[in-house]
């Protein structure tokens, strides 16, 4: 320790004074008692340094985890962690976990379980427009199944994901594609109140062609449209070069990029479509830290149940 405290000084002093006059007079003469001498003297050595106060921190916790609890996180998060915290918090209670999610991330955090993501700032200011129930706020968008992926002659053919999610529970239905138009969207519409489970009041898009026409150019409706408004369904669209607005479909296209297309290889067009379902129907059955800890699936039947009960009354 480099730095000489006046706390430090004055125990020299009562050592040397100590050492010349004995214990009893110095702990008259500086008010203290003859205990608080006895273990000064024990660790003077001559120096200063030799007083300084040292940490009190103990060396044990009696609340710290224990190996047990830090094997299950470690081994939960090895096989979950791709799924998200959540996912590996829903796993570990399953498993007789009982600390609270903060606790978990903190040690997958200290013992370098996951690396620490660089956020990018968002220098926009946007204020998100959630569902308040199940179907009254869809976002809808394509993505681009990549190449390095597709391990089987396509002829030129590529292949596209159409992406439905609701804001309220989370809930997602996926369709592979060959072509990005107005033809496949609308097709992918007529199915998706009834994949859902519920009714759909408002549809959230992108300026693309695939979904509207640009209203500067022709003031024609797509199929998709049309389809759309023969639903009962409106259509919502984001402001241009605004993709953070339909931020959940993009999110969502982010992690199936991490979690599927980026970790498989599929030899066959209907292996693609058999992985996309099995994919989607684990992502509706995963615990989410946004939905509380709950799987889209368990949100859409909770509200529905909660809602027959309040009609039964």
């Amino acid at each position: 320790m480099n730095i000489i405290t006046e706390e430090m000084r004055f125990r020299q002093r009562l050592c040397e004074y100590a050492l010349k006059n004995g214990v009893t007079k110095t702990a008259r003469r500086y008010h203290t008692n003859r205990q608080f001498v006895y273990r000064q003297l024990s660790k003077y050595d001559g120096d200063v340094r030799s007083l300084a106060l040292k940490s009190r921190k103990p060396f044990n916790s009696p609340n710290a985890h224990t190996n047990e609890e830090l094997n299950l996180i470690r081994k939960m998060y090895k096989r979950n962690g791709i799924y998200g915290l959540a996912e590996v918090y829903v796993r570990c209670c399953a498993k007789g976990y009982a600390r609270c999610f903060e606790s978990m991330c903190r040690q997958i955090r200290n013992k370098g379980y996951k690396k620490p993501e660089v956020h990018r700032k968002n220098y926009v200011k946007y204020y998100t427009m959630d569902g308040k129930y199940p179907g009254e706020k869809v976002q809808v968008d394509i993505k681009y199944v990549p190449v390095e992926c597709i391990k089987f002659p396509t002829y030129g053919c590529k292949y596209y994901q159409i992406t439905a999610i609701d804001e309220f529970s989370r809930k997602r239905v996926l369709k592979i594609v060959k072509e990005k138009s107005t033809y496949e969207t609308s097709k992918f519409m007529l199915t998706l109140e009834k994949q859902m489970g519920f009714k759909i009041k408002t549809i959230q898009v992108d300026n693309g062609y695939e979904f509207v026409n640009d209203a500067e150019k022709t003031n024609k409706k797509t199929s998709f449209q049309l389809v759309t408004e023969q639903l009962g369904m409106q259509i919502r669209r984001t402001r241009p070069y605004s993709p953070w607005q339909n931020g959940k479909v993009e999110r969502s296209h982010r992690e199936d990029g991490k979690i599927l297309y980026n970790r498989k290889v599929f030899t066959s067009e209907k292996e693609l479509i058999k992985a996309v379902e099995k994919h989607v129907k684990r992502y509706n059955s995963t615990a989410k830290t946004s939905l509380k800890f709950k799987s889209p699936n368990e949100v859409v039947s909770k509200y529905f149940s909660k809602c027959n009960i309040c009609l039964d009354n």
